[in-house]
This record gives C-alpha cells, sequence and structure tokens, in this order.
C-alpha cells in the first residue's frame, strides 16, 4: 500500500468514480490500515468516496463530517456484506446483509443493529418477517 494511486474499479453502482475523480474536491488520504479516495473538505471525508482498508475490507458511497453517512455499500474480510443506509459510521435506515453463507436480512437498522420491521432468510429454507430488537427477533413475526 506504500504506492497509492487515484485509479480504482467501483463494486457497487452508487455514484460515478470518474466524476468524483474529476471534481475539484477529490482527494486521497492515507491511514494506517487504509486509503480514502473520494471528495474531501477540509481533510475530511464528505460527499463520495471509496475506503480500501488492508486487510480486504472496503466501504462505497456517501460521507459526511468524516463517516460513513447515506448511501453506501461496505464489504467485509470475512465476505459479508451490507448495503443500505448510514449514519455516523454505522448501519441506520434501511439496508440488506448478506452473510457469506447464504444468509440475509433485509430491513430496518438502527445504530448498527437489527432494529424494527425486516425479513431474515437463513440458507435451510427457515425465514423470519417481523420485528426485531437489538438484533433479535423480537414480539411478532411470522417463522
Amino acid at each position: 500500500m506504500d504506492s497509492i494511486t487515484e485509479e480504482y474499479q467501483l463494486e457497487s453502482n452508487l455514484f460515478d468514480y470518474a466524476e468524483i475523480k474529476a471534481s475539484e474536491s477529490f482527494g486521497l488520504k492515507k491511514y494506517a490500515d487504509a486509503v480514502y479516495r473520494g471528495q474531501l473538505e477540509g481533510g475530511k471525508r464528505v460527499g463520495y468516496g471509496v475506503m480500501v482498508y488492508r486487510k480486504n475490507r472496503l466501504y462505497e458511497g456517501q460521507w459526511a463530517g468524516d463517516y460513513r453517512s447515506g448511501k453506501g455499500m461496505e464489504k467485509y474480510s470475512n465476505g459479508n456484506k451490507y448495503e443500505g443506509d448510514f449514519k455516523k459510521g454505522k448501519a441506520h435506515g434501511k439496508g440488506v446483509y448478506h452473510w457469506a453463507n447464504g444468509e440475509v436480512y433485509d430491513g430496518e437498522w438502527q445504530n448498527g443493529v437489527k432494529e424494527g420491521y425486516g425479513m431474515w432468510r437463513g440458507i435451510f429454507g427457515d425465514s423470519y418477517l417481523g420485528q426485531w430488537m437489538n438484533s433479535k427477533a423480537d414480539g411478532h413475526g411470522v417463522h
């Protein structure tokens, strides 16, 4: 990661990287374990950008006040992936989480946990549709 370039191929279709790269606010920012490519304002990540981590993890999407904020896609080193809304760096709002083993949760999130209404589908045909609290099925729902 010593030679940082502006080149990057998006995995998502959340924004046009070439367009962002051509903007006046585009910049590169190096961290101990990652590189940010995207819009910067006063040294803070804003607008659209990409964060690529050393350990095969990445985030593509919107930023505000140096946090993941707005629409985004985060892919984790274990193969899991979250696509949806972020607020202050955490899943917040509506989003879909895909586990590498094939499980899927599509629903509401609050401060990084499953909270509200959502549907989980397991790999053996099992599922739950209903209310979630603190990432656990809670209250009314259908299995």
